[in-house]
């Protein structure tokens, strides 16, 4: 009898011991439950994308203006008062035109020379060679719209404020009216000498009374020089666009 009961207080005691670790056991696993539950979720780690690298857009082009031609010397003119030449212009005026001489050997693009495009259309419209107009501007006032010589003319062409009056030139320093002025009376003066560039150019320089009086061209050295500028100069742009449209064939 005293073997049962000491066999069934062990069984007892083995039996609450088993029931004790049960229960710390799910005590442990419930508290570990409810203390993840309580926490924040970690975040989840994420590398940053790659940065794109668009193509960026051509950046656009600013054109500088080209610098005006600044004339420095035109021709000198005697005798008659309808046109006028004299020195003009500075230092730098002087290098300018220089500079135009030098390169007056060479081709350029007609693009390059200064207001081209008005030399062209009113010389077609006188029918008057563009480059003989071009050489007449170069000797008168080196290309320069602001040019004005002693004796009063003006502009491009150095037209008297008289004869620009007479042909309609309200603004005499405005390049278009001034060519425009400048080569209706160069027409004049070709029909009236019959076509003669050169009586033309010497009626031009020194006045239409000097050619009559003299039969023809005057012997004033600076009409001679100026007539012989003139001349050499417009074979020379002759030259230069035969050069442009050979590179351009």
């Amino acid at each position: 009898m005293s073997l049962n009961v000491y066999f069934s207080s062990k069984v007892s005691v083995l039996k609450d011991a088993v029931v004790f670790s049960v229960t710390v056991a799910a005590c442990t696993v419930l508290l570990a439950v409810a203390c993840t539950a309580g926490k924040p979720a970690a975040p989840v780690a994420t590398s940053p994308l790659p940065e794109l690298i668009l193509p960026q857009p051509p950046v656009s082009l600013v054109l500088l203006p080209e610098p005006a031609v600044v004339a420095s010397r035109v021709g000198a003119r005697g005798g008659d008062s309808a046109l006028a030449m004299s020195e003009i212009g500075s230092a730098s005026g002087k290098a300018a035109t220089v500079a135009m001489i030098s390169s007056a050997d060479s081709a350029l693009p007609e693009e390059t020379v200064p207001f081209q495009g008005i030399i062209v259309q009113v010389a077609g419209q006188y029918e008057v060679d563009p480059h003989l107009v071009r050489a007449i501007i170069f000797a008168e006032s080196g290309f320069n719209p602001r040019a004005k010589s002693k004796k009063g003319a003006r502009g491009l062409m150095q037209l008297m404020p008289s004869t620009a009056k007479a042909l309609g030139v309200r603004n005499i320093y405005d390049p278009r009216e001034n060519i425009d002025g400048g080569v209706r009376y160069f027409k004049l003066l070709l029909d009236r000498f019959e076509g003669d560039v050169q009586l033309a150019l010497a009626a031009y320089n020194a006045g239409s009374r000097h050619v009559r009086n003299y039969e023809g061209v005057p012997p004033f050295k600076a009409t001679r020089r100026y007539i012989k500028k003139v001349l050499k100069f417009q074979e020379k742009y002759k030259m230069q666009a035969k050069s442009g449209f050979r590179r351009l064939a």
